[in-house]
Formats: structure tokens, C-alpha cells, sequence
């Protein structure tokens, strides 16, 4: 809890020098209401912080690094945080994604093409998309 403090202090004190970005991650067009959103800060021109929530209780708070390789690669960490209902004690998991940010022209809305793995303890990949907003 003392580190998500101080992300989230980090976060918001440079709020000058940082751009805030709002995303929907695995889009399902047949399910829109399940897709996970997120709001994220630039730290920097190269690192983004995120926090999405599912509900009060569920919760990911992610770190991505832009390479600069093969046009806005990015390799992405997540850890997420869960309560379970049958037990009362919480899950945590981390997962990882690497894709790319490509601008659509309209304004600043941008598509993020990317390979996931939704839990790296097993080993899962899976294509996903999103779509990211810059504020």
C-alpha cells in the first residue's frame, strides 16, 4: 500500500509536466461493457503509470515503457489485485504486454495492436486491442 502511495504521489505532483491518457483494453465488440479501461499519466515522454478498477475492490496499477523501437513499441507490466469472494482473501497476479501505438488521424485517438499474457505464471499469450485517448 506505501508504494501505491507513492506512484500515485509521483503521479499527480509533476502535473505540469506529464499528460494524462485514458484507454479501453480488450475491446470486445460483441461485449463492450466488459472491456477494461484505464487512466494513465506520462511520467515522462518514454514511461506511462496506469490505474484501472474493476469495482472497489478489484484493481490494476501498470507501468509502460515506450522503446522507441519499430515505431511506439511498448512493453507493459501489470499487477492486479482481486478479492475473492469464497475465501475473503485477496489474489494478486501480474501480467505483461508488448505492442505498438499507432495514431488514427482523428484527433488524438490512438490503436494499440499487442500480445498479452494475462497471468505470466501461465503461460497464455493472446492477441488484444485497445484504444487509447490522450487528454
Amino acid at each position: 500500500m506505501k508504494n501505491l502511495i507513492i506512484v500515485f504521489a509521483l503521479m499527480f505532483s509533476a502535473v505540469t509536466f506529464g499528460q494524462m491518457s485514458f484507454a479501453i483494453n480488450d475491446l470486445n465488440v460483441n461485449r463492450p461493457m466488459d472491456s477494461k479501461a484505464n487512466i494513465g499519466y506520462f511520467m515522462s515522454d518514454d514511461i506511462m503509470v496506469s490505474l484501472g478498477m474493476d469495482n472497489w475492490d478489484d484493481f490494476t496499477v501498470g507501468a509502460r515503457y515506450y522503446t522507441g523501437f519499430c515505431d511506439n513499441m511498448f512493453i507493459q507490466a501489470n499487477t492486479f489485485s482481486a478479492a475473492n469472494a469464497d475465501s475473503g482473501e485477496r489474489e494478486y497476479y501480474v501480467s505483461a504486454a508488448a505492442g505498438w501505438t499507432k495514431a488514427l488521424g482523428i484527433w488524438k485517438l490512438q490503436f494499440e495492436p499487442m500480445i498479452v499474457l494475462d497471468n505470466i505464471e501461465d503461460f497464455n499469450p493472446k492477441l488484444a486491442w485497445g484504444l487509447r485517448f490522450n487528454l
